[in-house]
């Protein structure tokens, strides 16, 4: 065997590894100028981008259908193989993008739903195009050129000529406890020195890992008293009471005197932001005729975002999963 044939296989890993290195920082460069891009057009006060259709929809569509040229420039592969490339490099950038920019794990979840399937339509325009290339020659290739600009244009004039509509969504969660109310009043008033073992799984604190609750104290009795909650080492806030029914309601305004929130989760979980706003919450007590209680615990907030829905979608699994949480670390100190 000769010495360039034992050189050969080295230089062909050594030729792919660098295409693909090369196809992830052209990806990678595109991205983060789509993102400062949007910083220019649309940014907070506090100098955290905006949520817009643009940073949404109109990113994964471009970095897809850039992706899926550059992975297969002249279609040879076939479309299930292109596609599952184009969905590895779209995550390796959502990943390292994230990074970079100092996104938390719930910024990148949320985004990763919606980029997926962006992404995949984007991939599935420069496939079309491709195909069209061949039939049709340039003139046609040309016009989907255009669409592939068109779509994230329209998404940035959407970004900075219609508003956001703000719309308010209450999160829920009961539990039917084997306690009497007067049993489960006070621990309402005073849940100190919560260990991890207490409590259950849940999505936002064991895998999106939000800190979980360490104590709830009321400093004070009736209306406005003020109730301090603690979340892991770093996260304070407070509920200020706004209404007391001993063993029956205990309601409260959200107060965040700190960014704590913001600062230990992600940079876009402001609970008095310009898309989220915490505003009230409190426990109601149910007595049942089997000498149970239903004990429900509720959050009041309103979201400002071009997809309110979607937000309110993750709403109920990060509020709810925190309070099925609270619930089942009340019923753990019943028993």
């Amino acid at each position: 065997m000769s010495a360039d044939s034992e050189k050969k296989p080295g230089h062909v890993w050594w030729k792919v590894l660098s295409r693909l290195l090369g196809i992830f920082a052209i990806l990678l460069l595109a991205a983060i100028g789509l993102f400062l891009l949007s910083r220019v057009l649309g940014v907070d006060e506090d100098g955290v981008l905006p949520v817009s259709l643009f940073v949404l929809l109109g990113m994964p569509y471009i970095i897809g259908a850039l992706a899926a040229f550059l992975i297969d420039p002249n279609a040879k592969r076939t479309q299930e193989k292109s596609y599952l490339a184009v969905l590895i490099f779209m995550a390796s950038v959502l990943v390292l993008g994230g990074l970079l920019f100092q996104e938390g794990v719930i910024c990148l979840l949320m985004a990763g739903v919606i980029w997926t399937p962006m992404a995949l339509l984007g991939a599935m325009t420069t496939k079309r195009m491709q195909r069209k290339h061949r039939r049709l020659g340039d003139v046609s290739a040309t016009f989907e050129m255009g669409l592939i600009a068109t779509i994230p244009a329209i998404l940035l004039v959407m970004d900075t000529s219609v508003p956001q509509s703000i719309t308010p969504y209450t999160v829920e969660r009961s539990i039917v406890l084997e306690a009497s109310a007067d049993e489960i009043w006070p621990l309402l008033l005073s849940l100190p020195d919560i260990q991890e073992s207490e409590g259950r799984f849940t999505f936002a604190q064991s895998i999106a890992q939000i800190p979980r609750p360490r104590s709830a104290v009321v400093a004070g009795e009736g209306v406005s008293s003020v109730r301090h909650a603690q979340w892991g080492e770093s996260i304070t806030f407070e509920e200020h009471i706004t209404d007391w029914q001993e063993n029956e309601a205990l309601s409260w305004e959200f107060v965040f005197p700190n960014d704590s929130i913001s600062r230990y989760t992600d940079q876009h979980i402001s609970p008095e932001g310009r898309h989220l706003r915490i505003q009230e919450g409190g426990y109601r007590l149910e007595p049942l005729s089997d000498g149970r209680t239903r004990l429900t615990l509720y959050t009041d907030y309103e979201a400002q975002t071009p997809m309110n829905t979607y937000a309110a979608i993750w709403g109920e699994i990060f509020l709810g999963g925190i309070q099925a949480n609270i619930l089942e670390i009340i019923e753990g100190r019943l028993a």
